[in-house]
């Protein structure tokens, strides 16, 4: 599978002031769109951390990495420093982000603030997309065989971001999708595991996560069941074949297992 790494940039986050929300939507959105994150990480507003973190990620070689956050118009906003120094190129600032600005704004560019200007930095070379709710842009930079996209940091920007300059991108790479579907069954997770480990040798492309802490009395144990697959349609086949050799599976043991909410491909629904 095609492999991903999220960070998200800023000291409340590591001092745990703020949820770290975006994370936790990114990796939701890219899988349904084929991709397997292989980490999540907190970094704090430094550029030496954040450099050292991303040069650490760059040497996996993930297909894609995602930053969140550092691109605002403050001291400690360093994502853009942090990117030219690890890529080794300037930072510089796109006239056409500064007449998008100033088209929103009403004015003319020489009369928007030093804060925004300082949004519409990105690094030389880079592609550099105007932000569609808000103000920091996207960068967008490839090293090696990844490329690195930095989204800005509150919720509703990132979201639009990536919605609008990254969804379809990284659905055309992978050529995946995923679909996930909670059910609930009368087993232990002790009991259970045993036959989820040996179907997801029997299937490829499958997770199953029975979760304890959300154990509900009058249905069971719940656990959480992603397939991926060529398609949405593939999904669901797939899907269907999983969930019913788990229930000959767990019914031959006289347990039961009932369905769960469904969260469909793409987004289409959520648990």
């Amino acid at each position: 599978m095609i492999s991903a790494e999220i960070y998200a940039v800023g000291d409340e986050l590591c001092y745990g002031r703020v949820y770290d929300t975006n994370s936790f939507w990114l990796a939701d959105q890219v899988t349904k769109l084929g991709l397997i994150v292989n980490r999540i990480t907190c970094v704090r507003d430094k550029i030496e951390d954040l450099c050292g973190a991303l040069s650490e990620g760059l040497g996996r070689g993930p297909s894609f990495i995602f930053i969140t956050g550092g691109l605002g118009p403050t001291p400690d906003d360093r994502t853009i420093e942090a990117l030219s120094k690890l890529a080794v190129r300037n930072i510089v600032t796109r006239d056409e982000i500064l007449h998008k600005m100033a088209e929103r704004r009403g004015v003319p560019i020489g009369e928007l603030s030093p804060g925004l200007r300082a949004m519409a930095r990105t690094i030389d070379g880079a592609e550099c997309y105007p932000n569609p709710v808000g103000w920091a842009p996207v960068t967008m930079i490839a090293m090696g065989g990844t490329l690195l996209a930095a989204l800005p940091g509150p919720p509703k920007e990132m979201q639009g971001c990536f919605t609008t300059y990254l969804s379809k991108r990284v659905a055309d790479f992978t050529g995946f999708r995923s679909l996930s579907q909670r059910v609930y069954c009368t087993m232990y997770e002790s009991e259970i595991s045993p036959l989820l480990e040996a179907l997801a040798k029997s299937f490829d492309g499958t997770y199953f996560k029975p979760l304890v802490g959300e154990y509900k009395q009058d249905l069971g144990l719940p656990v959480e069941i992603i397939v991926f697959a060529e398609s949405e349609t593939t999904c669901k086949a797939k899907f269907s074949k999983v969930f019913e050799a788990l229930r000959q599976e767990i019914t031959s043991r006289g347990k039961g297992i009932t369905d769960g909410s469904s969260q469909g491909p793409a987004g289409t629904a959520s648990t």
